[in-house]
């Protein structure tokens, strides 16, 4: 069976980290430098990753020429952006807007496509036809915002690495709501096993 992977995006508090990790996230990303309210500082950034289980992912989103904070392997970067000498994997976050595929390091592991802004559902949001095009070139992260309603359509059209959870799970900026998470996650687990029969 493939293996779907679940990011958990903007993640502001250590304690919601931790129950993200347990409900089964695959990955936690956290703001640094950004501006808005998910923005944190790499210190407290520090903080929020310290207590996740080995296995879990720690993403930093970093603005272009950021360097990626201790505690952290995997950077997020801006399309064009020369990846920090330190990460482990790079992943390059882009908008689905744009009509070519993003311009991506040498050696990137990922594609984290933001849907266009808009648009009632994951169907209408994304360009399925776009973004096989683009996974000819990256395996695909997708971010999906609406949460759980989403989860099927992207899984079954784009068939993605992984998806990325923010807005459609929050129940404000940053403040996860933990029954609409463990929703999203228990979609992707059945939706997994019904494509790999």
């Amino acid at each position: 069976m493939r293996t779907v992977r679940a990011v958990v995006h903007g993640v502001t508090d250590p304690g919601q980290a931790l129950e993200a990790a347990a409900l089964g996230a695959d990955g936690v990303a956290v703001a640094i430098g950004e501006r808005g309210p998910l923005a944190v500082p790499p210190e407290r950034a520090r903080e929020i990753v310290a207590g996740l289980p080995p296995l879990v992912a720690r993403l930093a989103v970093l603005e272009e020429g950021a360097e990626l904070p201790r505690g952290f392997s995997v950077a997020v970067v801006p399309p064009g952006a020369p990846p920090p000498e330190a990460a482990a994997a790079t992943i390059v976050r882009a908008d689905q807007q744009a009509a070519r595929v993003p311009a991506l390091p040498e050696g990137v592991s990922a594609l984290w496509v933001r849907p266009r802004p808009r648009g009632s559902s994951s169907a209408t949001r994304f360009d399925f036809r776009l973004l096989e095009r683009w996974s000819r070139h990256a395996p695909l992260l997708l971010e999906i915002p609406e949460g759980a309603p989403g989860v099927e359509v992207a899984m079954r059209l784009a068939r993605p690495s992984g998806l990325v959870f923010g807005e459609g799970v929050w129940i404000g900026p940053g403040i996860i709501d933990l029954e609409r998470l463990e929703a999203a996650l228990q979609v992707i687990a059945r939706v997994a096993r019904q494509i790999a029969r």
